[in-house]
């Protein structure tokens, strides 16, 4: 008599669910993984472009990158001139935009080395694919504490990133 040795129907769809159900609940933490991952990245950027600015400051006489824009304007004063961004040496895909006031570096985030809000000057990254498009990390440059800004007003994205949430900063 010959013996079957296989698995029958019923125990592999018994596997393709519980499968099934793993992929359920784990892909959608991957995916918060992976977005504090370029939320971390853009930190670290936003802080890096505050170093670079305020060392061009300092090489200029200024106490401020934003003392040095209000005298000076942004234009000959930005990432071109920057130690940290010589333009034939950016990072990854990034690319000089908007006169050289714009750091682009898709597809997740653009900077600006400063933008003004409420009498507050800041280092600015925004967001530019989806989820959370349009989602800002700023760095206040009085204080270096990082900040987070939705658009829709939505405070459980700046919760998921672990940054207090700001408003009314325009990028």
């Amino acid at each position: 008599m010959k013996k079957n040795t296989g698995f029958t129907l019923v125990e592999l769809l018994a596997v393709v669910l519980i499968v099934a159900i793993l992929t359920a609940v784990a892909l959608p933490q991957y995916r918060k993984v992976i977005e504090k991952a370029h939320m971390a990245e853009a930190e670290s950027m936003v802080r890096t472009i505050y170093d670079s600015s305020e060392r061009l400051a300092g090489e200029f006489g200024y106490r401020s990158y934003a003392a040095l824009a209000a005298a000076k304007g942004t234009t000959n004063y930005s990432y071109a001139r920057m130690d940290m961004f010589d333009p034939s040496n950016l990072p990854g895909k990034c690319t000089l935009t908007s006169g050289g006031t714009e750091l682009n570096c898709p597809p997740y985030f653009r900077y600006k080395p400063l933008v003004s809000a409420n009498g507050t000057s800041y280092v600015a990254a925004e967001k530019m694919n989806n989820p959370y498009s349009g989602t800002l990390i700023v760095l206040d440059r009085n204080t270096q504490q990082m900040y987070c800004q939705n658009p829709a007003g939505n405070n459980e994205v700046c919760d998921i990133f672990g940054l207090d949430s700001v408003s009314g900063i325009t990028y």
